[in-house]
């Protein structure tokens, strides 16, 4: 991995919204040749599998609910591009609209195709994603600590009421700025940024808790949509961005995730089950080889891993 002097961060609404936009897959170029330089938490992840099925499914049913328009558009963003269906789907439409009962039995198969898919993390969505969240960071305990006296004292980012979620990710993206001058957040998410007049702002909060550790004012660049985040990591960084989308296209994608309603989900949270069995996996991994051996061969009588 190339030395660079900063760190990438993509929130978990930014991805889900990949599941709920025509444009979504023209972004994962994109996000996957900025892979290994993007800063992935374990409740990122977990979050964005927790709703994908879902918010996949509630655009699915607002699209369909546009086939008596005229002008329908099939929502093939998230469909294999070698499925044939979609093609006949598109026939049928201009042929005669007498054929709409057998055009929605057909766009219902292919829905429910589609939403196994993600199920499985087979889409291509999910198949890009997959690779990126295959090195995501789990927590320390330290880290764990820290949240959890964030939570009791209501600082940002997440809620006070809840189990911990924005709060770990926060002390785990501060413990990965150590050593880095300069900060990119991509989100949507109200408590780490607020948008006005197409200008990003950090949580005042967030922004004295960079400033406590870098010791200065801060290098930090919110965004809130993936592509003009990674351009602009790029340019400052000089990383190769060579699979960014047209300027035409980008202008089409924000111009779809503007228009997105509200999403339908607010879990950011973990519950105590899940951050004790972070944990058993944390302290797995700090496990020497040889002392794994040890603990798993003492049969039924000894430790298993959880």
């Amino acid at each position: 991995m190339a030395n660079v002097d900063g760190v990438l961060f993509i929130d978990a609404n930014q991805y889900v919204d990949l599941y709920r936009t025509h444009t979504g897959k023209n972004q994962l170029p994109a996000l996957k040749e900025q892979q290994e330089h993007i800063f992935v938490t374990k409740g990122v992840v977990d979050e964005v599998q927790r709703n994908k099925v879902k918010e996949a499914a509630e655009f699915l049913e607002r699209e369909f609910k546009k086939l008596q328009a005229p002008n329908l558009a099939v929502p093939v963003h998230l469909f294999s591009t070698t499925d044939d269906r979609i093609q006949r789907i598109r026939d049928a439409l201009k042929k005669d609209h007498a054929q709409i009962d057998i055009v929605n039995e057909q766009l219902m198969e292919l829905a429910h195709d589609l939403l196994d898919q993600i199920t499985r993390s087979e889409d291509e969505v999910s198949k890009t994603l997959d690779e990126l969240f295959a090195k995501a960071i789990l927590p320390t305990e330290d880290e764990l600590q820290r949240a959890r006296m964030r939570k009791e004292l209501g600082n940002a980012p997440g809620k006070k009421t809840g189990p911990l979620g924005d709060q770990l990710t926060w002390e785990q993206l501060l413990s990965r700025c150590q050593g880095k001058s300069k900060l990119w957040i991509i989100t949507g998410d109200g408590d780490y940024a607020t948008e006005y007049k197409g200008k990003m702002f950090l949580n005042a909060m967030l922004y004295q808790d960079l400033a406590r550790l870098y010791q200065r004012p801060p290098e930090v660049f919110p965004f809130n949509n993936i592509l003009d985040g990674i351009k602009h990591f790029a340019e400052i960084t000089k990383v190769k961005a060579d699979k960014l989308p047209t300027p035409e296209e980008t202008e089409q994608i924000k111009k779809e995730l503007d228009s997105l309603p509200p999403r339908g989900w607010v879990d950011t949270s973990m519950d105590d089950a899940y951050i004790v069995s972070l944990l058993t996996r944390r302290r797995q991994q700090m496990l020497s080889p040889a002392l794994r051996a040890a603990l798993y061969s003492q049969g039924d009588e000894g430790w298993h891993p959880g």
